[in-house]
């Protein structure tokens, strides 16, 4: 694709490709910066050449606010749980120290999960 107009001309022409292929509620392709800056604040984005595409997908926001709270207790749970072997004195002195920094990072990945999901059920309100 050459130029932006090519481009954009380009996805608005298979935008019913693309909202069946990936399952959107809808397409727009925007050719004015300002129009698709406002757009872009709630949908998932991509800049093809100089075109810019914002993709909107239909949730149930109720059953996602679910689904994300399910996730954090589950989260929450394992971070307990390698916290509690963590502050174990008779583990801690039996374990390798492998074991202990693999339960460490645990604790920093699920913590770094758990916050992208309150994350999001915060943005979902």
């Amino acid at each position: 694709m050459g130029d932006s107009a090519e481009a954009a001309e380009f996805l608005q022409a298979n935008a019913a490709v693309l909202k069946n292929l990936a399952k959107l509620s809808d397409v727009k392709v925007f050719s004015d910066e300002a129009a698709w800056q406002a757009e872009a604040q709630s949908a998932p984005v991509s800049v093809v050449g100089d075109a810019r595409l914002a993709l909107f997908v239909e949730i149930d926001v109720e059953a996602e606010k679910a689904r994300l709270g399910k996730e954090a207790k589950r989260l929450e749970g394992e971070i307990a749980k390698a916290n509690g072997k963590l502050n174990n004195e008779a583990f801690c002195a039996k374990a390798p120290a492998a074991v202990l920094e693999q339960e460490r990072k645990r604790v920093a990945d699920f913590g770094a999960t758990l916050a992208r999901i309150q994350e999001q059920l915060a943005r979902l309100g």
